[in-house]
């Protein structure tokens, strides 16, 4: 109990200092361009001279914001034609498998950049292209789910207390999926973390001045040599961000005994 106190306490200071630290992720002051690491700037500053611990700080919780606004988008998609999939089967299962191979064998960038092509270049339809892009997987897992727990006595007995369709689907066997959706859900959420900052890097999604980490090491790539904090540090939290989020999949799995490929 003692141990979660000091913990908890430690957090709450680190958090404090923080947000005391935190300045303007867009002010501009290019007297102080391309500084190191000082009490005043923990980062240091690009070559706008705006704080950098504030940007890879806003940029951390745009990205992660994105990320799980995307792969909400993926589950409700996924939900609705992968639990129509496994629950009604024959031609309604073959035909919407066979949509969600097409969305799967389509890579993201290609769909992006497609996209882009035809809509304007900016995160709303990145976004799109994700959801479209990674739905095949989700569709086709959350298939499986359904027709393995509609093997379940529960479900074969819920049309005898007046359960069919749909009720049965949101109310009988999502409920007995979310621990699995949840797992597979913080596993990808690194994923489409360094999808999104990938695309920003390569200038698609989101633009300069928003700080999102992809950006943040575009502008920081050109001075790479001459100010390295401006890449290695939202380098860094990427990674660890990333990191993080496969940590708490892998104990959420072995807490409830999940395995998927």
């Amino acid at each position: 109990m003692k141990k979660h106190i000091v913990v908890f306490f430690a957090c709450c200071v680190v958090l404090a200092l923080i947000f005391i630290q935190l300045k303007d992720p867009y002010a501009i002051e290019k007297s102080n361009s391309l500084q190191g690491m000082s009490w005043s700037h923990w980062f240091g500053t690009d070559y706008l001279g705006r704080d950098l611990f504030s940007r890879t700080f806003y940029g951390s919780f745009y990205s992660l914001l994105l990320a799980i606004c995307s792969l909400f988008g993926v589950v409700l998609v996924s939900l609705i034609l992968g639990g129509i999939s496994g629950l009604v089967g024959g031609l309604v299962d073959s035909s919407i498998t066979t949509i969600a191979d097409i969305m799967i064998s389509i890579p993201s960038l290609i769909l992006t950049l497609v996209f882009t092509g035809f809509f304007s270049n900016s995160i709303f339809t990145v976004m799109a292209a994700l959801i479209i892009s990674w739905s095949g997987k989700y569709i086709r897992y959350i298939r499986n789910l359904v027709l393995n727990i509609r093997k379940e006595e529960f479900i074969i007995l819920a049309p005898l207390r007046g359960s069919y369709g749909k009720h049965t689907l949101f109310y009988h066997i999502i409920p007995n999926i979310i621990a699995e959706l949840l797992s597979l859900f913080l596993t990808d959420i690194g994923k489409i973390i360094l999808s999104i900052s990938g695309l920003s890097f390569l200038g698609i999604g989101v633009q300069p001045p928003t700080p999102e980490l992809g950006t943040i090491l575009f502008d920081g790539k050109a001075y790479f040599f001459v100010a390295p904090w401006i890449f290695i540090f939202p380098g860094i939290i990427l990674s660890a961000i990333v990191l993080i989020t496969q940590f708490i999949s892998s104990k959420i799995r072995k807490r409830w005994g999940i395995a998927y490929d």
